[in-house]
């Protein structure tokens, strides 16, 4: 048995690694391979998990119109709020362009800009060399030095590139002028200002060089406010305010393509067609999770320890029971699958639960999946490659040399 499974190993490893290279040189070309790649069985748990409402934190939606339109409205919006109910914070995710120099609108919207409780945000480029920039938005007179009043944005990319947002990192290191410059997340600012109103901090458990994940544990829908529905604006007294896009269709998908993205509370769980977020509703959500302190810890090495221990051990034991059940193998392979697959789903999805640790089992669970039909494959291919006919013949020539 212990030959068995050496061969079998063997025989995986090496088709393994012909396969890996093989969709290395086509993953760039394949979204197919990319969005299989991304599947992740845990996220079915931001499905079905019942959402909060959101109390704190408000979205207001500047919808999309003539950038200089959306530049008035903006600073008209902060200044009517801040002069009669005053918010927290005031979150500005609009990244204004230097191609439009309207100088009365952009005087306005810098003055406004320029209060104590708005927090702005900026872009990290990339140059060709790898290395990262910040790169403020074109406001003549708007202080762009201001650390605890700018924060960078998600740079979360094409959804063809980043199938599905599950992450972001509280600070990040940039070179500047030849050494390592820290920059904040806007998220960050947002909620350490809005914290610091009650004389409170973030959680010390926090870990801010690390990437972080996000819990989709939030519901924003009565919390959408249009930026022009001034009938509403009392319910932004002391609350936290979040400006951007964030107009939704009638099927309660985004009706614009600018920053939109996939995660994991997507309709379609495999096959995502149709980016189901704003960026501006992934920032609230990593708002309130640092707010709450209830954010998912993860450690990668462990999670990959788990799922490479749970699909070697499957694979031996299929292996067993197709060797010494024979005939019986079929119904006790659908029967180990299905038992093994919910199994592990429902192991994935208690951690998260109960723990708030994030534990994705995807690769066991498709090995659990496919191992049966490897088994079988491999058992054949080993008859006809017969390896320890090989394996004599090899030391045959040695002995003979």
């Amino acid at each position: 048995m212990n030959k068995k499974i050496l061969y079998h190993f063997l025989l995986i490893f090496t088709l393994g690694f012909i396969f890996k290279n093989i969709v290395n040189r086509i993953e760039n070309l394949n979204p197919i391979i990319k969005s299989i790649a991304d599947i992740r069985f845990s996220d079915l748990y931001f499905s079905i998990n019942d959402k909060d409402d959101a109390s704190e934190i408000f979205i207001v939606d500047v919808g999309q119109k003539d950038p200089l339109q959306t530049r008035k409205e903006i600073a008209n919006f902060i200044k009517k709020v801040n002069d009669s109910h005053r918010p927290k914070v005031i979150g500005v995710d609009v990244y204004f362009d230097a191609k439009y120099k309207d100088a009365a609108i952009n005087n306005l919207l810098t003055e406004q800009l320029s209060s104590d409780n708005v927090i702005r945000v900026f872009q990290v480029q990339k140059t060709e060399k790898g290395d990262y920039y910040p790169d403020h938005s074109y406001l003549p007179g708007l202080e762009t030095n201001n650390s605890s009043q700018e924060g960078y944005s998600f740079g979360l990319g094409k959804p063809t590139e980043y199938p599905c947002v599950r992450y972001f990192k509280p600070t990040f290191q940039i070179k500047k002028q030849k050494s390592n410059h820290s920059i904040n997340h806007i998220s960050k600012l947002i909620a350490e200002k809005y914290l610091a109103y009650d004389n409170k901090k973030l959680s010390s458990e926090i870990n801010l060089e690390k990437k972080m994940m996000i819990n989709y544990n939030i519901n924003f829908e009565k919390n959408r406010i249009d930026i022009n529905d001034s009938t509403r604006y009392h319910e932004l007294e002391n609350k936290i305010i979040l400006i951007g896009i964030n107009t939704y269709n009638s099927k309660g998908y985004p009706l614009y393509t600018d920053d939109t993205h996939f995660t994991p509370l997507n309709k379609n769980y495999i096959g995502r067609s149709i980016p189901d977020s704003y960026g501006i509703e992934i920032l609230a959500t990593i708002v309130s999770n640092l707010i709450h302190n209830e954010y998912l810890s993860f450690n990668p090495i462990l999670v990959n320890i788990l799922n490479w221990i749970i699909s070697i051990l499957t694979y031996i034991i299929l292996l067993y029971l197709f060797i010494s059940l024979n005939e019986s193998f079929i119904f006790f392979k659908v029967l180990s699958q299905t038992i093994g697959l919910l199994f592990l789903i429902i192991i994935s999805l208690g951690v998260i639960n109960f723990s708030n640790h994030y534990i994705d089992l995807s690769m066991a669970i498709a090995v659990m999946f496919i191992a049966a039909e490897i088994v079988e494959i491999n058992e054949e291919l080993l008859i006809k490659i017969k390896p320890e006919l090989l394996i004599k013949n090899f030391s045959n020539y040695f002995k003979t040399k």
